[in-house]
């Protein structure tokens, strides 16, 4: 029985041009098990989409593909660690070493069930395997092509795949490299009967493997022995096949046609592993969280600087009027305006009074949405490759979401915290310090929460920032804070916008002072209650990360 097994195979997209175009059409082919098999064909013939409907990465428009006798995509959510797959370009994250890197992939890929002492053996074997001994203490971004092609394997090697599907893994080496590699596959899979499909463009070593797939406009044009593909042709050299693969292009390869003999047959003994549990994942990733963002001078320099700085500027914005502030009864008074048409002279007064407490309230809640979407604009989209290679090796997306919104709300905690103290000590706002904290900790989070979503669904972090700034920039105008909106588009608006609901909040702190009344008296914009504003900001942070989570899901579904 094959170990890997197609029958009709087809994929086909929808342009936006309009239209169907087929990629790949009525593909059928068997694999034997322990086989060293190399796609091979001219530039956007298909060999990429294959590979990925092979490995169960795309779901094909027509025709299955079963994987020793299990439906690709099933065996994909079932048994994510029996496929490894490797793109052409593989990411890392570079502030972690080579050694650093492949114990993390050990943690998130192998179930606590392994021991510590089978966890060092097993990662010794795949660092010798992989030839990389002399290179685990460096980062990865020190490394050579070759180099960082042989962690990549060896980070797929970690979950022991019994199928592997490698994408241009040669692409951009030197011969005597690319040679190297070559033969490496061969010997693993001599050593360690996996079965292995490499996507190249070099034709040099095919002599190495088993077998070889040729591809021309999107169809199987031959299978089969390295040494019968120029015969099969009639061609005195692969150039030459290269060359009029187009006219080949109609052609059935009848050596590739027993695909559809036996079948897929019964499924058949895996020897695979669950990954570990979402908690055990949870871990791992909260310690590596932690290790990069200590490592990351930038990040750090840049999040320093928004907490010191940003404080300061509220004190700088309000230091004129502080004397004023601060002479401002801290006891309410039952009929403050009558007090305030005894003083005329004091009415002009108590108006600017009332700007600097809204400006101030707002200015600082502005500042934290700020610093909020520098907490999680780039967060998740800067590693969007790494995620998407470890969720299909069956990292939970709850965990991964979980350590992510973990991460910003401790940010936002000791962010908000610094501002309340500070604003507090500098313009001596009455209240309690404790529902500032919270107001102002809520509305940090909920802004940080919403970009990482942002940074979920964006394909850069450069998108992920855009729009982090859109939903920063929006904020002030739309509170209805400084101008007071229209009806309408406040009921459109307002349940939207974290700075409104901050604002709100904040004044209501000061609901038995001074404070609140000269901004009551002279705002037209309603002021919300404190547990109202509490509430909205809440249910921002859970619908951000539902949002996020559903994102996170549909990629893993996608594949």
């Amino acid at each position: 029985m094959p170990a890997l097994h197609t029958a009709s195979l087809g994929f086909d997209v929808d342009p936006t041009d309009g239209g169907i175009k087929t990629l790949l059409d009525d593909i059928s082919l068997d694999l034997e098990e322990g086989s060293f098999t190399c796609i091979v064909g001219p530039s956007g013939c298909g060999k990429s989409t294959l590979l990925k409907l092979l490995g169960g990465l795309n779901r094909p428009t027509r025709g299955e593909v079963y994987l020793a006798g299990y439906e690709v995509g099933h065996l994909k959510r079932d048994l994510p660690l029996t496929v490894g797959y490797l793109p052409q370009f593989a990411s890392f994250h570079e502030e972690l070493t080579v050694l650093e890197v492949l114990n993390n992939a050990l943690a998130l890929r192998l179930p606590k069930s392994v021991s510590v002492d089978q966890r060092t053996q097993w990662l010794a074997q795949v660092i010798e395997l992989t030839g990389i001994e002399s290179v685990t203490g460096q980062s990865p971004a020190t490394l050579s092509g070759g180099q960082l092609r042989r962690l990549a394997l060896a980070e797929q090697l970690i979950g022991d795949p019994p199928f592997l599907f490698l994408d241009e893994l040669t692409s951009g080496l030197d011969p005597h490299s690319e040679r190297e590699i070559m033969w490496w596959l061969s010997d693993l899979v001599k050593k360690t009967g996996k079965t292995i499909l490499l996507v190249t463009h070099a034709v040099t070593n095919l002599e190495v493997c088993d077998q070889v797939l040729f591809l021309s406009g999107g169809r199987l044009i031959f299978s089969g022995p390295p040494e019968d593909i120029l015969p099969y042709f009639q061609a005195p050299d692969l150039e030459h096949i290269y060359a009029q693969s187009e006219s080949y292009a109609s052609y059935q390869s009848e050596i590739g046609a027993a695909g559809d003999g036996g079948g897929a047959g019964e499924p058949q003994a895996l020897q695979t592993a669950r990954p570990p549990g979402g908690l055990s994942q949870f871990m791992t990733l909260i310690r590596r969280q932690t290790t990069l963002f200590w490592r990351d001078r930038g990040q750090l320099i840049l999040h320093g600087l928004l907490l010191f700085t940003f404080p300061l500027l509220v004190a700088v914005f309000a230091y004129r009027g502080l004397p004023e502030v601060r002479e401002l009864s801290m006891h309410h008074q039952s009929n403050i305006v009558k007090g305030l048409a005894e003083q005329l002279m004091y009415l002009k007064d108590s108006f600017e009074l009332a700007a600097l407490v809204s400006g101030v309230s707002m200015f600082q809640v502005i500042l934290l949405a700020l610093i909020g979407a520098n907490n999680g604009a780039r967060e998740i989209a800067k590693e969007r490759d790494i995620l998407f290679k470890e969720l299909s090796a069956g990292l939970s997306p709850v965990s991964y979401l979980t350590s992510k919104f973990l991460f910003v709300g401790v940010l936002s905690a000791l962010q908000s915290l610094w501002m309340t103290v500070f604003v507090r000590s500098v313009c001596h706002f009455p209240g309690e310090w404790m529902p500032q904290f919270i107001l102002l900790f809520l509305t940090t989070f909920a802004m940080s929460a919403t970009c990482l979503w942002f940074s979920a669904i964006s394909k850069t972090p450069e998108r992920a920032s855009l729009l982090a700034i859109y939903s920063v920039g929006l904020q002030l105008p739309l509170s209805g804070a400084v101008l007071a909106l229209p009806e309408l588009m406040t009921w459109m608006t307002r349940p939207f916008i974290a700075s409104y609901w901050g604002w709100s909040g904040y004044l209501r702190t000061f609901e038995n002072f001074r404070h609140f009344d000269v901004v009551s008296a002279s705002t037209k914009t309603e002021i919300a209650t404190y547990g109202l504003s509490v509430t909205v900001l809440a249910l921002h942070v859970t619908v951000a990360f539902f949002l996020t989570w559903r994102s996170l899901s549909q990629r893993v579904n996608e594949n």
